[in-house]
């Protein structure tokens, strides 16, 4: 294998490390579980925005240079620094980074050792701050030195990542538990496709460009045709990575059937109890280790990106070791109160947010000639419906936003973004047309 081969397959295992985080591991065997017979349909859902987006994301930014203000910035530069502030926020020390320790903590320590502390304060157990204090010592050492991150995490940790749920994953493939039950819910495409949401790659892959370039420009090929065609490579054996995960856990949360019908008890504890079934003990210590070197891979190359735009942003204002601090400590503080909290914060966010990011991104990819105005209008539509999806699970309005949705059309399968989306491009694309001819000199 050759030099470059080699850095390419380093950085790609680098990559997947740094995507596969908490919300990679938890969800797609909940997927599996409520999706039943229909697990493939489950499953191309979850691909789609888990896999398909976060590639067409990372590949998007490539193409504006691993610049992700320049990925918003045709809708304008203020809408484009606002809503990267808010990607970065969510999946930095608000949702993603707190919940990879949260995770840790309760699929990687609480299942082997128990709460192993004597009591609580304020309601938070000291064995959880004791955790979220080790977990983010070591994220501290890691992301203060950012030009090797992704060669240290495709060195050290990826390999053993993959042997790890390798290891759960062909188990429950050769000696199954069980057979996929009648599934309990109407439509697992949209089940998959909306659970996405939660894993935040299609958010990350615009932060995580930006490393992977600075990476290969170390490597000296500088930010040329041929760099960019190397980021490419590495963004697939990435994604190929995750195929081979998401494929393996939503069909072992399918196998499960019946056993594990039950999923009122989160995400987490039923991680834990699947992949008990399946192996036992060998099976909790592989996912505990798992979990740990996801959780861990994820919020180094998360802090780090995150700590980096941050820096820009503010014109150095603050230096990228004091941001690096700064996140590392709001989030061991919010990582305290547990995964299920996290996500339930998240999840209202997130549905507002992630129509903008695919609508940014099929457009970044396959549309660059067309005028701000497009652009723009699509942007509104997609926001605005995502507004209403984030609704629905605000209980106060909850009703009201359900009854606004199922007036539009997709509204209840989960895609109304779509249609609004489109009408709000097409209604840009006119308005910028008659702009044009209203300043065109009369002959």
């Amino acid at each position: 294998m050759n030099s470059k081969n080699k850095e390419i397959i380093v950085m790609g295992f680098g990559l997947f490390a740094m995507f596969l985080g908490a919300g990679n591991i938890i969800f797609p065997p909940y997927i599996g579980i409520v999706s039943g017979q229909k697990w493939p349909a489950g499953l191309l859902g979850f691909a789609v925005t888990g896999i398909g987006m976060p590639l067409l994301g990372l590949l998007a930014t490539f193409r504006a240079g691993g610049n992700i203000d320049k990925f918003a910035g045709k809708v304008s530069l203020p809408f484009a620094k606002a809503f990267n502030f808010a990607i970065l926020l969510c999946i930095g020390p608000l949702f993603a980074i707190p919940r990879t320790a949260a995770t840790t903590f309760e699929v990687g320590i609480l299942p082997l050792l128990g709460a192993f502390d004597p009591g609580s304060i304020l309601g938070i157990s000291w064995s959880a701050i004791a955790v979220s204090f080790i977990f983010f010592a070591v994220t501290l050492y890691f992301s203060l030195n950012p030009s090797q991150v992704l060669d240290q995490i495709g060195t050290y940790f990826t390999p053993f990542l993959i042997l790890m749920l390798g290891f759960i994953i062909v188990k429950g493939i050769l000696v199954p538990i069980g057979k996929p039950a009648a599934p309990v819910v109407d439509n697992a495409f949209a089940l998959g496709f909306t659970e996405g949401y939660q894993t935040m790659d299609a958010l990350a892959s615009m932060a995580f460009a930006s490393i992977i370039m600075a990476d290969i420009m170390g490597h000296g090929h500088g930010n040329t045709k041929e760099g960019l065609s190397m980021a490419v490579k590495v963004a697939l054996v990435s994604m190929l990575g995750f195929l081979f995960v998401y494929g393996g856990l939503v069909y072992l949360g399918a196998s499960g059937g019946e056993s594990f019908a039950n999923t009122k008890d989160g995400h987490t504890a039923i991680t834990v109890r699947l992949v008990d079934a399946i192996a036992g003990d060998t099976g909790r210590y592989a996912l505990a280790s798992a979990m740990t070197f996801a959780c861990l891979t994820t919020a180094i190359g998360l802090t780090t990106a995150v700590a980096g735009y941050f820096e820009k942003l503010l014109d150095k204002r603050l230096s990228y070791r004091g941001l690096v601090w700064i996140i590392v400590t709001a989030s061991a503080v919010l990582s305290v109160y547990g995964v299920r909290h996290i996500i339930s914060l998240s999840v209202p966010v997130l549905y507002a947010l992630y129509p903008v990011a695919i609508v940014l991104i099929l457009l970044n990819l396959f549309d660059r000639e067309s005028p701000p105005g497009v652009y723009r209008g699509a942007v509104v539509g997609a926001f605005l419906i995502g507004i209403l999806y984030g609704l629905q699970h605000v209980s106060t309005v909850a009703d009201q936003a359900k009854n606004m949705l199922a007036a539009i059309p997709l509204g209840q399968e989960g895609f109304a973004w779509i249609f609004t989306s489109a009408l709000g491009g097409i209604a840009g694309a006119a308005w910028t047309r008659r702009r044009r001819k209203n300043a065109a000199p009369e002959k």
